[in-house]
C-alpha cells in the first residue's frame, strides 16, 4: 500500500514543470491589408489651421509598387471646396517601391471644422487592368478672422485731423505772374507770325532767259580757259549755259538731264522748242559730249564756232514783244510803245 503512493509521488517529483503553449499571433486586419494592397495613400492638408480663403493644399503621397502607375481621374469633385488647380509630381524611387505626390490647392471660405471628401485614384497593374483605390476624407480647421472677439462690431471711423498747410501765397503769385509773360510772349509770336504773312511780297521782276543767257556767253568769250588750255571746263561751262537756256525759256528741265534723255523728251514733242529746231539742240549737245566725256580736243576755232552756235541759238529764239494795244496813228501804223520818248511834233 505504501509503495504504490510512493511511486506515483516519485513520479510527479521526477517529471518536468509543464510549459505554457505560446499565443498564436494573429495578424493586425489594417496591417495585412496594407501588405497586401498594391498601392497605398496618405494625405495632409497644409496650411491647418488656416483661415477663411486662404489657399490651401491638400498633399496625396500614392506609395505603389514597380510596375505600376498612379493618375488622379480627370474631374473629381472636392465640394464644398474650390478647386484652384492640380499639380502632379514625378514617381520618386524609394527602396524597392516608387512614390508619386498630388499637390490639390483648394480653398474654403466657411469657418469651423472641415473635411476634403474622400475620392478614388486610378492605378495601372502590371497586366494593363486599371483598379481603383480609395483616398478617405481629411479633416482640418478654418478659423475666423475675427476669432478672437466674442461679438466683433465695426469701429467708428478715427476723428479728423487739422493740418496746418503752409503759406503758399507767395508762391502762387510767382508761378501766375511766369505764367502771364510765357502765355504772353507766345501770343505775341504768334500774331507777329501772322502779321509777316499778311505783309504785300515785293516781287521782283525776273530777268529775261535771253539775257541772262547772253551775258553768261560774253562773260565766257571774254574769259581764258581756251588760252590757258582748260577745254573740257569751257565745254563744261557752255553746255551749262545752252541748257540753262532751253529750260528758262521754253520750260524743259535740261540742267539734271542728260543728252539722251533731253534727245527724248525731244523726240515726243519736237515743237516745245519752236521756233528753235530740236535736231540742232541735240547735235550741239552730242558734240560737247565728245569733249567732255570722250578727251575729244577741238582747236579753238572750232570751240568759239561752237560759242557761237550757241548765241546764234539765242537770238533766233528771243520772244517778240507784243504791241501795246492802243489807236493807231496815220498810215495805219502801231503806235509807239509807251516807254519810248516823246518826238516833238513839226509844226505845220
Amino acid at each position: 500500500m505504501i509503495a504504490g503512493p510512493l511511486l506515483v509521488a516519485l513520479m510527479l517529483f521526477a517529471a518536468p514543470d509543464p510549459v505554457d503553449p505560446a499565443p498564436a499571433t494573429v495578424p493586425d486586419a489594417a496591417g495585412a491589408a496594407d501588405a497586401l494592397a498594391p498601392v497605398t495613400v496618405t494625405t495632409r492638408v497644409v496650411p491647418d489651421p488656416s483661415h477663411v480663403g486662404d489657399l490651401l493644399t491638400l498633399e496625396v503621397t500614392a506609395a505603389f509598387a514597380r510596375g505600376y502607375s498612379v493618375n488622379l481621374p480627370i474631374g473629381v469633385k472636392f465640394d464644398p471646396l474650390h478647386l484652384v488647380e492640380v499639380v502632379e509630381g514625378n514617381p520618386e524611387a524609394t527602396g524597392e517601391g516608387l512614390r508619386k505626390t498630388f499637390s490639390i490647392r483648394l480653398q474654403h471660405f466657411a469657418p469651423g471644422a472641415a473635411q476634403v471628401p474622400g475620392f478614388a485614384l486610378t492605378y495601372v497593374d502590371p497586366q494593363g487592368a486599371i483598379q481603383t483605390v480609395t483616398v478617405p476624407p481629411t479633416g482640418f480647421t478654418v478659423d475666423a478672422l475675427l476669432a478672437n472677439e466674442a461679438e466683433p462690431e465695426r469701429k467708428l471711423e478715427d476723428p479728423p485731423i487739422s493740418i496746418d498747410y503752409p503759406n503758399t501765397l507767395a508762391e502762387t503769385i510767382v508761378y501766375s505772374v511766369l505764367a502771364t509773360l510765357v502765355g504772353a510772349t507766345l501770343v505775341w509770336l504768334v500774331l507777329r507770325r501772322l502779321w509777316r504773312r499778311r505783309r504785300a511780297t515785293v516781287l521782283v521782276p525776273a530777268i529775261p532767259a535771253h539775257v541772262v543767257a547772253l551775258g553768261a556767253l560774253d562773260e565766257l568769250e571774254r574769259s581764258t580757259l581756251l588760252a590757258d588750255g582748260l577745254v573740257q571746263d569751257y565745254y563744261v561751262q557752255l553746255t551749262e549755259i545752252g541748257k540753262g537756256y532751253v529750260e528758262r525759256r521754253f520750260g524743259i528741265d535740261a540742267l539734271d538731264r542728260t543728252t539722251d534723255e533731253i534727245r527724248d523728251a525731244l523726240r515726243r514733242d519736237p515743237n516745245q522748242v519752236a521756233p528753235l529746231a530740236a535736231g540742232d539742240i541735240v547735235e550741239f549737245l552730242d558734240r560737247s559730249d565728245l569733249v567732255k566725256f570722250a578727251r575729244m580736243q577741238p582747236d579753238q576755232g572750232e570751240a568759239k564756232d561752237a560759242l557761237g552756235f550757241v548765241r546764234d541759238l539765242v537770238e533766233r529764239s528771243v520772244p517778240t514783244a507784243s504791241p501795246a494795244p492802243g489807236p493807231a496813228n496815220d498810215g495805219g501804223r502801231p503806235a509807239p510803245d509807251a516807254g519810248a520818248p516823246a518826238q516833238d511834233k513839226e509844226a505845220s
